[in-house]
C-alpha cells in the first residue's frame, strides 16, 4: 500500500504522509479497515516472522498518524487506527515482545478512548482494559516514564468512564494522576508535570466526592501550577488549553465574588482565543467559543439581554466548526447549551425562543442517548423540561425532569440532583401536584445531605443547607397541603441544628470489640480537637470575609494545616489501631432522620406535650405533638401574620440593643403581644387538659424569647417597625456588632440602680406557661438533638448529682455572686471552686484533667459575666479572671462525660445566631451539650446579679429534692415571681444566708421603696430570663 510505503520511508513523518492522505480522502472509508486486515493476513502467510514484524511496526506508526489526521471523517480515521493497532498485537505478543506489546496496548487504549462509533461506554471499558494491560508490563521501577504516561492515559479514561459509580471513577482518575506525578516532577519533566496538573485540574473541577467549593479551589491551583510551565511564549497551544480550562473553573467557582469570577472566566477564554484562531485550530477555537458562550450566558455585569445575545452568537460560531457530521458529540454539547440560552433569552418572541430551545434540546438528544452519554442525556432532559415548563406544558416538563433524575441520583451527582429535584418540586408545586412536588423535593434533600457529608468544614455544611433552605420549606408545605402532617414534621427536623446533631452523633460513635482504653481516649481527644479547630477556622474565615481581608486566591490548605494534621492522625489511629479489630468502623456516620413515631417516643408519658415551630419565607408553622395523637396537629400562619411577627421581632431587638431601659419597661407588654402573635390561646386549647409538662422547640429568632413566660391571653400586637429581625441583624456592620457586644459587657459590670416603684407594683398576672404546666417547661434546638442527647445519657453514673465544679466571680465585681456560690456549694458532697483571681482560663482548662474537678463533675456552675457576640457567635463566651474569655469555640473542646447539668449564671448565655437560615443553634448551650451535659441552664438577656442569686439558690434547693432540672427551674422562677419582700426576708433568715455588712447595705438601697407585701421580682425581667435546654 502506497501510504504504508510513505510511512516507512519517512519514518512516520506526518509532513510526508498527510499530503498523501489528503489526496486520497475518498479512499478513507469503512472498506479500508477490511482491506487492511485482509492485506496483513496475506503478508503473514507469505513472509517470514522478521518481515511481518517490520510491517507491523509500519502499520502501528501509520495508525498513530491517521489517529491525529485532521481531515476526512474522524470516526473513520479512528476505526482505521484501531484496526492497525490490533494488527500490531497479532505479531507483537506479550510473551515474545513485552515492551512493544505494552506500547501498542497503550496506543490501542487511546484509540478506544477517543472512538466515536460503537457504544461509548463499551469503548471506554476497552480503553481501560488496554491501559491496564500496558501497566502489567510497564512497572514504575522498570519503565518509569512509560508507566507514568500510561497512568495519565488511564486517568483520562476513568475521568470519562460511564460504567460503575461516577464518584469512584473520578477518585480513581485522581489516584492515577497522582501516580504519574511521582515520576513527572517539575524538575525532571516540567512539560509532562504541567500536563498532569492541567488534567488534575480538570478532574477536580468535576469531582463529586468532597466539598465542591474546595474541589474547585484545588482545580484552580492545579491550573495555575500548569501555567508556571505552560507559558504563551514557550508552549502557546498548551497555554491556551490551560487558560480555557482555568476559565471554566472560574465560571463554576463558588468562593469569591460571583461577578468577578465570571469576568475572570471571560478574560481567560479571550486569552485562549488569541492562540486558538479558527484557521489554525478550528476545533479548539470552537470549543472555546462554546465555553465563552456559557460565561456570557451567566454573566452578571453588563446588560443581561446583550450578554445573552453575545452568548447565542458565540454558540453559533462554535457550530460553524462543530457540525454533526464532523464532530457529533461536540455538536450535541453546543446544541444543548444553546437550548439554555434560548430558554433564558430576553429579546425576541418568548414563545418562539422556547420553541427554539426545545428544538435544540431534541437535536442534542439525537446524539446524547442515555446508553452512550447518560450524564449529558440527563442534563439535556433537564434543559428540555425547563423549556416545556416555561411554555406551560407541565406534564412534559415533569416527565423530562423525572428522566433526568434517573441518572442524577444523590450519591453520584449531588449538585445536579439538587438542581433538577428542586426544579421538579417547584414545577409540580406551582401546579398543585403535591405527590410530584414531594418526589422532587425528597431527592433534592437527599442530594443536599450527601453534599453536606462530603463538605470539609462546618461553615461549608451550613452554607450548603442555607442555600437549599427553600427546598425544605417547600417540602414541608407540600406535605401539609397533601395532609401528610407527620412527614412535614420529619422534614422540619431535617433542617434544624444539623451541624450540632452530626457532631454529637459522631462523638458518640465507638468501635466494636476489645479496643484498648488508650486508643479510645486518643479517639475522643482527636474528635474534640477536630471540632474545636473547625470552629476556630469558622471564626477566622467569618471575620476575614466580613472585614474584607478574605483573599480567595490564597491556598485553601494554607489555613487548615492543623486541621488536616488532626484528621490525618485520626485516619492513622483508625487504620492501625481500630480497623484490625473493627474493620467496619468509620469516623463519620450518616445521621438517620427522626421519624414522627420516634418524636412521640421522646415524650415520657401522656402528660407531656411538645410544641415545635418552623419559620419559612412565606409563613410560620406550629406543630403540636402528644403521645396519643396519630398525627401532629398543625397551625399555619398567614403571610401577613409572619410579617407582623418579623416586625415585632425587629422592634424587640432594636429596643434591646438601642434602649435597654425602654426594652425592660415594655417587656411585659411585648410578651403579651408575642403570645397573641403566636396564637397561643388556640394552640394550648389543642393540648389535653391533663398535660403537665411542655417541651418547646423554637426556630430561628424564636430561640431569643422566653416562651415559657408567655400568658394565655392578651391584646392584639401593635408594632410599627417595618424591618424584619434578619434584616436588622444583617444590616449591622462588624464594627457595630462588636461595639454593641463590648458595650453590653461594660454595662453588665455595673451595679443596677435600686428598684423603682414601677418595677414592684402588684401586677394582676394571668396564667403563663409555667403556671399551666407544673411538670416544667423545657427547650431543645430540635427533636433529633434531644433524641441524640437522651441516647448518650443512659449510664447510671450520669444520674449522680453530688460533685460540683464552679467558677465564682472571677472579675470580683458581682456583689451577690459569692453568696450564690457559697449557698449552692452547700448542697453538694464535693465542691471544687475556682474563686475570683484563681478562676483563670488556664485553671479552668486544667480542671478538665483533674478527677476531683471538671473531669468527674456532675454539675458545672459558672457565676460570672457572659456575653453574646452578634457578629461572630462562636466568639461568644464567659469572662474569667485577668480579663480572659472562655469562648464557645473553646468550650467545644471540653469533655464532661459525667455531667448532668451546666448552669450559666451570667448574661446572654442562651442567645443564639438568628441570622442562620439553617438554624444551626450556635450558642453557649450547644457547646456544653456537645461537651457531654444533658441539661444547660442559660439566660436570654443581660440579667441582674441580685435576683439571679436568689433564683439560682432556689433552683439548686429544688434540685436537692431529686427533681428534674426543668421542673426545678420552673418552680424557682414562679417562686421568685410570686414571693413578697416579707417572704423573701424570711426565706433568707431560715437558710441563714451569710449577709455581711456590704450586702446588707446594698439590700437596703435596693428595697428602700418596697413594701413588705410587694412582690419585688414580679416583672419578667427578673425571673423569666433563664431557660433549660436538654432532657
Amino acid at each position: 500500500m502506497e501510504v504504508l510505503q510513505a510511512t516507512a520511508e519517512s519514518q512516520g513523518n506526518h509532513q510526508v504522509v498527510y499530503p498523501l492522505l489528503q489526496a486520497n480522502l475518498d479512499k478513507l472509508d469503512d472498506n479500508l479497515t477490511q482491506i487492511l486486515r485482509v492485506w496483513f493476513e496475506g503478508i503473514l502467510s507469505e513472509n517470514q516472522p522478521d518481515q511481518a514484524q517490520n510491517i507491523a511496526v509500519i502499520v502501528s506508526d501509520f495508525s498513530n498518524l491517521i489517529k491525529q489526521f485532521p481531515l476526512g471523517s474522524r470516526a473513520i480515521n479512528l476505526e482505521i487506527a484501531i484496526t492497525g493497532f490490533e494488527i500490531g498485537l497479532t505479531t507483537f505478543t506479550r510473551e515474545a515482545f513485552p515492551e512493544e506489546w505494552g506500547i501498542i496496548q497503550n496506543n490501542l487504549g487511546n484509540g478506544y478512548k477517543d472512538r466515536i462509533l460503537g457504544n461509548r461506554a463499551e469503548n471506554l471499558e476497552q480503553a481501560i482494559a488496554c491501559y491496564q494491560n500496558a501497566l502489567r508490563v510497564y512497572t514504575c521501577n522498570e519503565f518509569p516514564q512509560l508507566w507514568a504516561a500510561t497512568q495519565n492515559n488511564l486517568a483520562n479514561a476513568y475521568s470519562d468512564r460511564i460504567y460503575k459509580e461516577r464518584t469512584d471513577n473520578l477518585e480513581q482518575a485522581i489516584g492515577c494522576y497522582q501516580n504519574a506525578l511521582r515520576v513527572y516532577t517539575r524538575e525532571a519533566f516540567p512539560q509532562q508535570w504541567s500536563t498532569i496538573n492541567n488534567n488534575l485540574g480538570a478532574v477536580y473541577s468535576k469531582r463529586i466526592r468532597g466539598d465542591q467549593a474546595d474541589n474547585l479551589e484545588i482545580a484552580l491551583q492545579a491550573y495555575h501550577r500548569a501555567l508556571e510551565v505552560r507559558t504563551r511564549e514557550a508552549f502557546p497551544m498548551d497555554w491556551a488549553a490551560t487558560k480555557s480550562n482555568l476559565a471554566t473553573a472560574y465560571s463554576d467557582r463558588i468562593r469569591g465574588n460571583r461577578a468577578d469570577n465570571l469576568e475572570l472566566a471571560i478574560a481567560c477564554y479571550q486569552n485562549a482565543l488569541e492562540v486558538y484562531t479558527r484557521l489554525a485550530f478550528p476545533q479548539a477555537w470552537a470549543m472555546t467559543q462554546n465555553n465563552l458562550a456559557v460565561a456570557y450566558r451567566e454573566r452578571i455585569r453588563g446588560d443581561k439581554a446583550t450578554n445573552l445575545e453575545m452568548s447565542i452568537q458565540a454558540y453559533y460560531s462554535a457550530l460553524e466548526v462543530r457540525t454533526r457530521e464532523a464532530f457529533p458529540i461536540d455538536w450535541a454539547a453546543t446544541q444543548s447549551n444553546l437550548a439554555i440560552a434560548y430558554s433564558d433569552r430576553i429579546r425576541g418572541n418568548r414563545a418562539d425562543n422556547l420553541e427554539l430551545a426545545i428544538a435544540c434540546s431534541q437535536s442534542a438528544l439525537q446524539v446524547y442517548t442515555r446508553e452512550a452519554f447518560p450524564e449529558q442525556w440527563a442534563r439535556t432532559q433537564s434543559n428540555l423540561a425547563t423549556a416545556y415548563r416555561e411554555l406551560g406544558q407541565i406534564a412534559k416538563a415533569l416527565t423530562c425532569y423525572k428522566n433526568a433524575l434517573e441518572v442524577f441520583f444523590p450519591t453520584a451527582f449531588p449538585v445536579d440532583c439538587l438542581r433538577v429535584g428542586r426544579n421538579l418540586g417547584d414545577t409540580a408545586f406551582a401546579a398543585g401536584f403535591w405527590t410530584e412536588a414531594i418526589e422532587g423535593y425528597d431527592i433534592a434533600i437527599e442530594a443536599v445531605e450527601q453534599s453536606r457529608t462530603w463538605a470539609s468544614t462546618e461553615a461549608r455544611r451550613e452554607e450548603i443547607l442555607s442555600a437549599a433552605i427553600d427546598v425544605y420549606g417547600n417540602m414541608v408545605q407540600a406535605c401539609i397541603n397533601s395532609e401528610q402532617f407527620d412527614r412535614a414534621l420529619e422534614y422540619v427536623e431535617r433542617s434544624k441544628a444539623r451541624n450540632l446533631v452530626e457532631i454529637l452523633v459522631t462523638k458518640n460513635l465507638y468501635p466494636k470489640g476489645n479496643i484498648p482504653k488508650t486508643v479510645l481516649k486518643e479517639l475522643d481527644r482527636l474528635r474534640r480537637e477536630i471540632v474545636g479547630e473547625q470552629r476556630r477556622l469558622k471564626i477566622e474565615e467569618s471575620i476575614r470575609s466580613t472585614d474584607g481581608s478574605f483573599d480567595p486566591s490564597i491556598d485553601i490548605k494554607q489555613n487548615r494545616i492543623k486541621l488536616e494534621q488532626l484528621i490525618r492522625q485520626l485516619d492513622q489511629l483508625i487504620k492501625h489501631d481500630i480497623h484490625p479489630i473493627d474493620p467496619a468502623f468509620n469516623f463519620t456516620q450518616k445521621v438517620e432522620p427522626i421519624s414522627f413515631k420516634q418524636i412521640q417516643q421522646l415524650l415520657p408519658d401522656q402528660q407531656t406535650a411538645l410544641i415545635e415551630w418552623y419559620v419559612t419565607s412565606e409563613t410560620f408553622l406550629t406543630f403540636i405533638i402528644t403521645s396519643s395523637s396519630h398525627m401532629p396537629m398543625v397551625w399555619q400562619a398567614s403571610p401577613e401574620d409572619l410579617q407582623t411577627l418579623l416586625d415585632w421581632t425587629s422592634s424587640y431587638l432594636s429596643s434591646y440593643y438601642d434602649n435597654r431601659q425602654k426594652w425592660r419597661h415594655e417587656l411585659d407588654d411585648r410578651l403579651r403581644q408575642l403570645a397573641d402573635l403566636l396564637n397561643l390561646n388556640h394552640l394550648l386549647s389543642l393540648i389535653p387538659i391533663d398535660c403537665e409538662r411542655l417541651i418547646l422547640i423554637p426556630h430561628r429568632f424564636l430561640h431569643m424569647f422566653p416562651l415559657h413566660a408567655l400568658e394565655i391571653a392578651g391584646q392584639n400586637a401593635k408594632v410599627n417597625s417595618q424591618n424584619s429581625a434578619t434584616e436588622l441583624l444583617n444590616n449591622l456592620t462588624l464594627g457595630e456588632s462588636l461595639a454593641i457586644s463590648t458595650q453590653l459587657r461594660e454595662e453588665n459590670t455595673k451595679r443596677e440602680l435600686p428598684l423603682a416603684k414601677d418595677d414592684i407594683v402588684e401586677q394582676k398576672r394571668q396564667n403563663c406557661l409555667l403556671d399551666l404546666y407544673p411538670g416544667g417547661v423545657s427547650y431543645a434546638p430540635s427533636c433529633k438533638l434531644l433524641q441524640t442527647v437522651e441516647a448518650t445519657h443512659t449510664s447510671p453514673q450520669q444520674h449522680n448529682f453530688d460533685r460540683l465544679f464552679t467558677v465564682q466571680n472571677p472579675t470580683d465585681d458581682l456583689d451577690f455572686t459569692d453568696l450564690e456560690v457559697t449557698a449552692i456549694s452547700s448542697y453538694f458532697d464535693h465542691a471544687y471552686i475556682l474563686a475570683k483571681q484563681a478562676a483563670t482560663k488556664a485553671a479552668t482548662k486544667e480542671a478538665l484533667n483533674q478527677e476531683n474537678a471538671l473531669q468527674n463533675a456532675n454539675c458545672v456552675h459558672f457565676s460570672c459575666h457572659g456575653y453574646f457576640n452578634l457578629a461572630s457567635p462562636l466568639e461568644s463566651g464567659l469572662r474569667l479572671a485577668n480579663d480572659e474569655h472562655l469562648t464557645l469555640g473553646e468550650i467545644f473542646e471540653f469533655n464532661l462525660p459525667k455531667c448532668r447539668l451546666v448552669t450559666l449564671s451570667a448574661c446572654e448565655t442562651g442567645l443564639t445566631d438568628i441570622t442562620s437560615l439553617s438554624d444551626e443553634y450556635t450558642s453557649l448551650p450547644s457547646g456544653f451539650l456537645y461537651a457531654g451535659s444533658s441539661n444547660v441552664v442559660s439566660s436570654l438577656w443581660a440579667v441582674n446579679d441580685l435576683p439571679t442569686t436568689f433564683l439560682m439558690i432556689k433552683f439548686y434547693e429544688n434540685l436537692k429534692h431529686k427533681t428534674s432540672a426543668n421542673i426545678a427551674l420552673s418552680q424557682a422562677q414562679l417562686w421568685l415571681r410570686d414571693t413578697t419582700l416579707y417572704e423573701l426576708e424570711e426565706w433568707i433568715e431560715q437558710r441563714q444566708l451569710p449577709f455581711d455588712h456590704k450586702l446588707r447595705k446594698l439590700w437596703s438601697q435596693w428595697f428602700n421603696q418596697v413594701q413588705g407585701s410587694d412582690k419585688p421580682f414580679a416583672h419578667p425581667f427578673y425571673w423569666a430570663a433563664f431557660t433549660c435546654q436538654g432532657l
